[in-house]
């Protein structure tokens, strides 16, 4: 990720907490390599919603109310995903990196090539989800693992939802009035 060298550096482990009295050394519940790999996932949602909420300004630039609501949707829901992420690695006691993101480019020349380019984006996080249950299984990390699986459900629906939206506009096809009636079905999806 771009963005200032020392914006996403935790605090070493050994730097311990001050609590009163002497320096005491916490250790997280998760090895260091699974810690990195869930601030990996904390900070692709973060990016996701970045996605999310660019391809949204996209949207209501070229006046698509419903998707630009349908969008903005899913870019809170990106931001919740991230927030569950920060959750569950402060209950493990491991380090919270966050990293700057840079502005996403939305490039589309229309609805269908806006919701491929998100689709894209889907598929990556899955990819990474399915690396870190591959690791925490290898780890024996159960705790993990099962804060994982609701993960991998999800992307399984967000997935399946991008190729529902795809379908819908090829459904609908090209014609005068294309542009609304993909504007209305996406806003009836964002109800």
């Amino acid at each position: 990720m771009a963005g200032d060298a020392h914006a996403g550096a935790a605090l070493p482990r050994s730097a311990g907490v001050m609590r009163g009295g002497p320096l005491l050394v916490e250790k997280a519940m998760v090895s260091e390599k699974l810690e990195a790999k869930l601030n990996e996932l904390l900070n692709g949602e973060m990016e996701a919603h970045h996605v999310y909420t660019q391809a949204a300004a996209w949207a209501s630039a070229h006046k698509f109310e419903g998707v630009t609501k349908f969008l903005l949707g899913h870019a809170k829901e990106e931001m919740g995903h991230m927030l569950k992420f920060f959750e569950f690695l402060d209950d493990l006691g491991a380090q919270i990196a966050l990293h700057g993101h840079q502005r996403p480019v939305i490039s589309a020349g229309n609805v269908r090539e806006l919701f491929q380019r998100i689709q894209e984006e889907e598929r990556k996080v899955t990819a990474h989800i399915v690396e870190a249950i591959t690791l925490a299984r290898a780890e024996n990390s159960f705790e993990t693992d099962s804060f994982l699986e609701w993960f991998s459900r999800e992307q399984h629906e967000e997935e399946k939802l991008c190729r529902k939206i795809l379908d819908r506009i090829d459904l609908i096809g090209e014609g005068p009035h294309t542009a609304y009636f993909i504007d209305k079905e996406l806003g009836s999806l964002a109800a």
